[in-house]
C-alpha cells in the first residue's frame, strides 16, 4: 500500500502547494500593510524553503548529502511557526491561513517520507 511508485507523485504536489502558499503569503506581506517583522518572517520562510527544495533535488541526483535539506526545512518550519504566532491575533487572516497550509504541506511531506521508509 505504501509503495514508493504509487505515492511518489504526491511529493511534487506537496512541493507545489508549499511554494504557492509561501509565494502568495510573501506577496501579501510585501504589498499589503504587514509590519516589518511579518515581511522578514515571510521572506525567511520562503528563502529557507527554496534552499530546502533545491538541496533535496540535488540530493536525489547524488550531488550532495541526503541530509542537507533538513536544516533548511527546520528553519522554514521555525519561520512559519513564528509567523503563525505573530499573526495569531492580527487582522492578517490570509497570512495565517497560507502559513498554516504551507506548514501542513511540509509536515505531510515529512510524514509521507517516514511512512515510506518504515514500510
Amino acid at each position: 500500500m505504501l509503495d514508493a511508485k504509487v505515492w511518489w507523485p504526491l511529493f511534487p504536489l506537496l512541493l507545489l502547494l508549499v511554494i504557492v502558499c509561501l509565494t502568495w503569503a510573501l506577496v501579501i506581506a510585501v504589498r499589503g500593510h504587514a509590519d516589518t517583522r511579518a515581511k522578514w518572517l515571510q521572506l525567511g520562510a520562503f528563502a529557507c524553503y527554496v534552499l530546502a527544495a533545491v538541496s533535496a533535488v540535488a540530493s536525489e541526483r547524488g550531488a550532495v548529502s541526503a541530509n542537507l535539506h533538513r536544516p533548511f526545512s527546520l528553519a522554514t518550519q521555525l519561520c512559519l511557526l513564528l509567523a503563525l504566532v505573530h499573526h495569531w491575533k492580527s487582522p492578517q487572516r490570509p497570512l495565517r491561513w497560507l502559513n498554516a497550509a504551507a506548514w501542513g504541506g511540509i509536515l505531510a511531506d515529512t510524514a509521507l517520507h517516514v511512512l515510506m521508509v518504515r514500510h
